[in-house]
């Protein structure tokens, strides 16, 4: 009597290898800290006449005191201190495209063209935080020492250049993950009550999955995006208005195809047909900028790779 054996039924019946019914994600770093007060939303840039938006920025509140005056004379003019950034929003786009047999032949839980649509939030999250990285880096007080590790005394540096500069609080830090790792490492060998405090599940949950914890009153987000110059990461401390950013929001789309705007987000995805070669093209666009909005409020962490 022959039994049926696998290795029998695998030429005709059953398949040498069967790919796994849901699709896992390759690995990405989908930390963002749009949403959080540690950038400022400095506004939509549709219908102002202009892609570029021009903050005033006046010394009130302060920036000059009161000189002492003898009585019956008269008060000596000041000039009022100003300045003003501008934030320009440009266009980022990621394109897709999928054959009407690379969808019908999928599994359950695969990819299509929806998915792919859903994904394009999570670009949009990245490419923002590149932007932002791109941005801190040209802080132009530092802290930190060339080829070095990043340590505590290097934290305690950038942070008094804030206190020194006047900079309110509350301090927030977007560190590369290479930072993080070797301030914890360096905070091992200290004495006394210095400790470093980890995000809890609700401040995940509120701030993202790039929240790392605090740090001597610092809000620390890690990020991939961090950028890296002569073998250095260059992260940043900076108090709040110090960075800002704005978003460009696309009005309807008259006769277009199919369009998705998902919720909380500035991104646009449009479904266009090319029916001659089967395709299904996916495009998100979304229009945005960042930028120093006062270079005095942050100070770029430059500490080795």
């Amino acid at each position: 009597m022959t039994a049926i054996l696998e290795s029998n039924l695998s030429t005709d019946v059953r398949l040498a290898q069967m790919i796994e019914a849901e699709i896992r994600m390759i690995l990405a770093d989908t930390a963002t800290i749009r949403n959080t007060s540690a950038v400022s939303y400095l506004g939509d840039v549709a219908g102002i006449g202009s892609d570029t938006l021009q903050l005033r920025l006046a010394g009130l509140n302060g920036t000059d005191e009161m000189a002492a005056t003898a009585e019956n004379a008269d008060a000596s003019t000041t000039a009022l201190t100003d300045a003003s950034v501008t934030v320009t929003a440009a266009r980022y786009a990621l394109r897709r495209d999928i054959s009407d047999l690379a969808v019908l032949t999928g599994l359950g839980a695969d990819i299509d063209p929806f998915k792919l649509a859903e994904s394009m939030v999570a670009s949009f999250e990245a490419a923002f935080m590149s932007a932002l990285a791109t941005s801190i880096a040209s802080f132009s007080s530092s802290a930190g020492t060339s080829g070095v590790d990043c340590s505590v005394d290097d934290w305690m540096d950038a942070i008094a250049t804030l206190e020194l500069a006047s900079v309110p609080g509350p301090y927030a830090a977007m560190i590369h993950s290479r930072q993080l790792a070797d301030l914890q490492e360096s905070l091992r060998s200290e004495s006394g009550p210095l400790s470093f405090a980890p995000a809890s599940a609700e401040q995940i949950a509120i701030k993202g999955p790039g929240a790392a914890g605090s740090f001597l009153g610092v809000d620390i987000f890690q990020s991939s995006k961090v950028t890296s110059s002569g073998g250095n990461r260059k992260g940043a401390i900076w108090g709040e208005g110090a960075l800002g950013y704005v978003v460009g929001t696309p009005k309807p789309l008259v006769g277009a195809g199919g369009e998705v705007r998902p919720a909380g987000s500035p991104v646009v995805v449009e479904f266009q047909r090319d029916a001659s070669a089967a395709l299904t093209e996916i495009v998100g666009h979304a229009y945005f900028g960042c930028a120093i909005v006062e270079n005095a409020r942050g100070v770029l962490l430059s500490t080795d790779a």
